[in-house]
């Protein structure tokens, strides 16, 4: 029989250990899942700013500086009402970034000093149709104590349908406020979810202070 390997060899052929593999194999799938996290982070952010697209954002910061308004509750609406698309037009006649009808623009360029000249075409004009809309969206939140609720619903239904459910004890429990789950109008009360919803994700995604389009990171 031929001599045995020595000591020092025979060693190299001892099978490694469970823990040893362990070592391995954890570093390796904590890098997986960190990936993994990482790029369906990615995803999530890229499909956000799809769903949520920001365009005229210096006209949008500069109508809530002027009007005291939050920059991302005007981004809200205006994607609500038109997907920032300025030639939007509603089966009832409304017009523009913020739908305002006709005769609400002419109500409220008559604000302005403009209702001599008022043309309804005008409210397809960004820079107009965002005055006109921001300056009724501010008397709305004025009216209603900043509730952003209220203003919305009263945006969407009007004003005085809003102040028929604050006297109503089964719509308002204090006649001051109104639940989203209490809006008794269907059409209205998915608007509201829809407007709260991009009111979160506009100040989340994107930065009004810088004049760049560029989001937060």
């Amino acid at each position: 029989m031929g001599a045995s390997l020595p000591r020092a060899r025979r060693r190299n052929y001892k099978k490694k250990s469970p823990y040893t593999r362990l070592l391995v194999i954890i570093p390796c799938l904590a890098l997986l899942i960190a990936l993994a996290v990482f790029y369906v982070g990615r995803y999530q952010k890229t499909l956000a700013y799809r769903q949520y697209p920001l365009s005229y954002k210096e006209l949008i910061v500069e109508k809530a500086e002027e009007f005291n308004l939050q920059p991302w509750h005007i981004a809200a609406v205006v994607r609500c009402e038109s997907s920032f698309n300025p030639d939007a037009t509603s089966s009832a006649g409304a017009r523009g970034l913020m739908q305002i009808m006709p005769e609400t623009g002419a109500w409220l360029a008559g604000k302005f000093g403009e209702e001599a000249d008022f043309d309804p075409a005008a409210l397809y004009d960004p820079e107009t149709n965002l005055k006109y809309g921001c300056w009724f969206l501010n008397w709305l939140m004025a009216r209603y104590d900043e509730n952003v609720v209220l203003a919305t619903c009263a945006y969407h239904a009007g004003h005085g349908t809003v102040d028929k459910w604050l006297a109503d004890p089964a719509v308002s429990a204090d006649g001051k406020t109104i639940d989203p789950a209490n809006i008794p109008y269907a059409s209205t009360k998915t608007y509201v979810s829809r407007i709260l919803t991009a009111y979160d994700k506009y100040q989340e995604l994107y930065d009004f202070t810088s004049t760049g389009g560029a989001a937060q990171e």
